[in-house]
């Protein structure tokens, strides 16, 4: 396993962290984790020097208003394991509920029971958005970092965020306290929100980088569309789709640590057999022509930039929203002239776009800020059910 130093932190992280976000199941509902595939990943993952594991109040829960159980699965295997205090552990508070100081007190101790610990080594205020950043600001969010900071319930302050360079600007120099921030980054990503520019200032502040959506979502990995393989099957590099994405990032100094949200002991596997070659500056000329390429052939493919982090999720009309847009981009890259079955087959109809409303639940929940409702009238329309 390869190792970076977090920023400020200086915890040597494996550039390769374990993201708890898409933990397997055991059926279709979120909060019904399989136990004992996620242990055989964990154990494997901490055996081959994963040392750095994400999870979220949210993460695996049927409703954002509410915890997930990702935070008491995590803890409780690591403990069970005896991992805990050989690993790095980082969990998040929702932002957008951050409305009181009795609220953060009563949801930090409520992650601390969860977790089995009295201090998180790396705590971070969740996906902070342009929409609401100031709102909580002033709200008296860096008065509540400052108090629990003192206390020693938390470690390391950090943040999350899918919002714009400028926001990110403005939480940097709103407060000095920052020790590591999470952004999204990807090689179809470089130019968005707050992109490899945003990685790059991070780290000029001598602050931990640490990227999601590294194959947003799975999209880089699996089930390219031929217009991108033929792009990557005429490079002197012979990688595959998921090692171009990884080391397209691993690749970058200004990148620490890349989570990756596993499914299977599979994905573990195949994640950290890649990293033994990593390292940075590893990318030709010629590579990254070729990346280039391909971000601007995907540029021409992809309609709707949806990397299905579920957050839009559950709609109130039953609609699934991001396998709703799975449907479409996979239909419109594919450029068949017969509309995929898939929709139809995968998808019961109350599940489909039609049941959309308008009723706009889902945009303010929404990391890349999509249009939801907009584009589900261009699903409905594209498919015709």
């Amino acid at each position: 396993m390869n190792y970076r130093t977090l920023g400020k932190t200086r915890i040597e992280a494996s550039i390769l962290g374990f993201g708890a976000m898409r933990l397997p199941l055991i059926d279709d509902n979120p909060e019904h984790v399989d136990i004992k595939k996620t242990e055989q990943m964990i154990d494997y993952a901490v055996n081959h020097g994963v040392n750095m594991f994400d999870t979220a109040l949210i993460y695996h829960t049927t409703s954002r208003s509410k915890p997930g159980v990702s935070e008491t699965v995590l803890a409780d295997i690591l403990h069970r394991k005896g991992y805990y205090d050989k690993v790095h552990i980082s969990t998040k508070m929702p932002s957008w509920q951050i409305t009181s100081w009795d609220y953060f007190d009563k949801t930090l101790d409520m992650q601390l029971e969860r977790l089995q610990t009295d201090q998180i080594e790396l705590f971070y205020i969740h996906s902070i958005k342009d929409s609401f950043y100031e709102d909580i600001r002033d709200g008296g969010l860096y008065e509540y970092l400052d108090r629990v900071l003192s206390d020693g319930r938390i470690k390391h302050a950090c943040f999350s965020t899918h919002g714009s360079l400028e926001l990110l600007d403005k939480i940097l120099q709103d407060y000095d306290k920052w020790d590591c921030v999470l952004t999204q980054l990807n090689y179809l990503d470089e130019d968005d929100n707050t992109g490899l520019e945003g990685v790059e200032k991070i780290n000029k502040c001598g602050l931990g980088t640490m990227i999601m959506e590294p194959l947003r979502g799975g999209q880089l990995a699996q089930n390219q569309p031929q217009p991108i393989l033929d792009i990557f099957s005429k490079a002197k590099s012979n990688y595959k789709p998921v090692e171009w994405a990884f080391n397209y990032l691993w690749d970058k100094s200004a990148v620490n640590c890349v989570l990756s949200g596993m499914s299977s002991l599979e994905q573990v596997k195949e994640n950290i057999s890649l990293v033994e070659n990593a390292s940075e500056n590893m990318l030709t000329d010629n590579d990254k022509r070729v990346l280039g390429n391909v971000r601007r052939s995907y540029a021409d493919l992809k309609q709707i930039p949806c990397t299905s982090c579920n957050y839009c999720m559950p709609c109130p009309y039953g609609v699934n929203i991001p396998k709703c847009f799975l449907e479409y981009n996979l239909d419109k890259i594919s450029n068949n002239e017969n509309k995929s079955v898939q929709y139809m087959f995968h998808l019961h109809e109350d599940r489909q776009a039609h049941n959309c409303v308008g009723c706009g639940k889902c945009l303010s929940a929404c990391p890349q800020t999509i249009n939801i409702p907009e584009k589900l009238e261009l699903v409905e329309k594209h498919f015709g059910m």
